[in-house]
């Protein structure tokens, strides 16, 4: 099973210590009702042991004590296993491209890591209550062996006709669970959809029927699916009743009448059969759980293979630290396509000739769906070239070296995202960050702390700012800002082009700014204009 492998090798489990603690807690079970049998006899006898007190409680601080352990150390086990797969998948996520993860990034996507992550943590305690189940029956069985063996028999055929019903059903099972989790991610992308797209969809009720019948659609396949799961473990009790009571009745009933045996013995196996309810009964109650928590599992190892599928063609990370002397930048004959499921491109921008210079302020204007964001992404490194080739200072950039230039940059895009706290910036000092707050308008909406900003729910204009600032004190040599004057007031809009950007340039910074203000184009060395993905220079 999944899950055996995931608490063995992720989580580094001891499981010789566990294996070893689980078969105390058998033995000493078997010990006490050995024990609590002997005490019967004498009592019956009126002849009672002091000694076997003492021994049973023995027995019981070892079951205590090994149950304790063994449990303990499982979900120790458990959640270092989840702590590992977690980081792991991080780390290869940040290492992806960008188009994986435009492409993968919704949040069903990623479900797996929180709503199957629950339910793996319940996989220790489970998994360890069934191994000393087992181990119990293992240790029951030898005693019922030595006191019954016909008793025996007849409870291991009962086993192997009833036993392999609920086998079959339970694989089934197992299938079904795995497809539940892949429509559950589906419901929560479609209902992130529903909370992200909300004023497009309070404005047309159209879009918000269809999405509506969708997510219905989704859930009434995740409820079939479900239920039939429940069905499952309906059957499972009433299966599980039918093996105990059908032991019962073989080892009472039907054994004695073939097999004639003393008073005593039939009383011993009577008690013992009622003992082997109790882990009979947890085997097959928590089987169906381990179907859920083994197919939690492979949904995790199934996001981690997709990750790696997009993680063996990205450059990764830059093995040094970023790169900030440059002379010139030049893209030759560049080009990109988005394409759909099948290969066939939607959308394609270039071939694209465009050189950059140092210190110069370059500013790129265009309609909406022109190609403008492609074209950043592409200059930043982003995205890889189809086409073409990407010049640094006359050198091509390879995919080696690709991660290191993408140092040269720091960009506010359209859908920037902006964190709590300012993350590996040399400059996020708290005063300096707080001064230059008062200096963009926004030391009355949010204040800068070791923490992070403590106020984050700004209107667009204002985060538009501080994602400004962020971009800013990462003190890289290129800042690329794709329309960030849009959602500015008028006087903030002035400022931006005839102060913000002349003081940066001052500072030596190279400038890529994306405008649809025509009014300011005069504050640029040097203006591109881009239309149905083709770059010309604007006169």
């Amino acid at each position: 099973m999944s899950i055996l492998h995931f608490l063995a090798y992720e989580g580094k489990a001891p499981r010789t210590a566990i294996l070893i603690m689980a078969g105390i807690s058998g033995a000493t079970s078997v010990a006490m009702l050995g024990l609590a049998n002997s005490a019967a006899e004498q009592a019956a006898l009126g002849a009672l042991d002091t000694r076997l007190s003492a021994l049973y409680f023995i027995a019981f601080a070892l079951y205590l004590i090994s149950q304790q352990y063994a449990r303990t150390r499982s979900v120790a086990a458990i959640n270092r296993a989840l702590q590992r797969l977690r980081l792991r998948l991080a780390d290869k996520v940040r290492r992806s491209d960008l188009r994986f993860i435009e492409q993968h990034g919704g949040i069903g996507g990623y479900a797996a890591l929180s709503q199957d992550a629950g339910v793996v943590t319940q996989g220790a305690v489970i998994l360890v209550s069934i191994a000393q189940s087992l181990l119990l029956l293992v240790v029951v069985s030898i005693y019922l062996l030595a006191i019954s063996p016909a008793s025996l028999l007849a409870m291991l055929i009962v086993y192997a006709v009833l036993t392999p019903m609920y086998i079959s059903s339970w694989n089934r099972t197992r299938g079904e669970l795995l497809e539940a989790d892949l429509k559950e991610g589906l419901l929560l992308d479609q209902f992130n959809g529903l909370l992200r797209g909300f004023k497009e969809l309070k404005l047309d009720r159209h879009q918000s029927d269809a999405l509506y019948a969708a997510i219905c659609d989704t859930a009434e396949q995740v409820y079939r699916l479900k239920v039939s799961c429940n069905v499952f473990q309906v059957k499972g009790m009433i299966l599980r009743r039918m093996i105990n009571y059908s032991v019962l009745f073989a080892v009472v009933f039907v054994v004695p009448w073939l097999v004639p045996e003393g008073t005593d013995t039939i009383l011993k196996v009577a008690a013992t059969m009622l003992f082997i309810v109790g882990p009979l009964t947890v085997i097959i109650d928590l089987l169906p759980l381990i179907a859920r928590i083994d197919a939690a599992v492979t949904s995790l190892y199934a996001l981690e293979e997709r990750v790696d599928q997009a993680f063996i063609h990205s450059e990764g990370l830059a093995s040094g630290p970023p790169r900030f002397g440059f002379e010139e930048i030049a893209l030759k004959e560049v080009e990109f396509h988005y394409r759909d499921r099948n290969g066939l491109p939607l959308f394609w921008i270039g071939p694209c000739d465009l050189v950059l210079q140092r210190g110069e302020r370059l500013f790129i204007v265009g309609g909406n769906g022109s190609g403008k964001s492609t074209l950043l992404k592409l200059l930043t490194g982003l995205y890889r070239p189809e086409q073409g080739e990407i010049l640094l200072d006359g050198k091509p950039v390879t995919d080696a070296e690709r991660p290191s230039y993408r140092g040269l940059f720091s960009a506010v895009f359209t859908d920037f995202h902006l964190f709590q706290r300012l993350y590996g910036a040399p400059g996020a000092d708290p005063v300096r960050v707080n001064q230059w707050l008062e200096d963009l308008g926004l030391a009355d909406k949010t204040q800068y702390r070791p923490e992070g900003f403590t106020d984050l729910a700004l209107s667009t204009g204002q985060r538009k700012r501080l994602a400004f600032l962020a971009a800013v004190l990462r003190d890289r040599p290129i800042c690329v800002f794709d329309e960030l004057a849009a959602d500015q007031d008028p006087r903030f809009r002035r400022r931006f082009y005839e102060e913000i950007l002349p003081g940066l340039s001052r500072q030596g910074r190279t400038l890529v700014v994306v405008s649809h203000d025509e009014r300011y184009l005069h504050t640029a060395d040097r203006v591109l204009r881009i239309r149905d993905g083709l770059v010309s220079e604007s006169g």
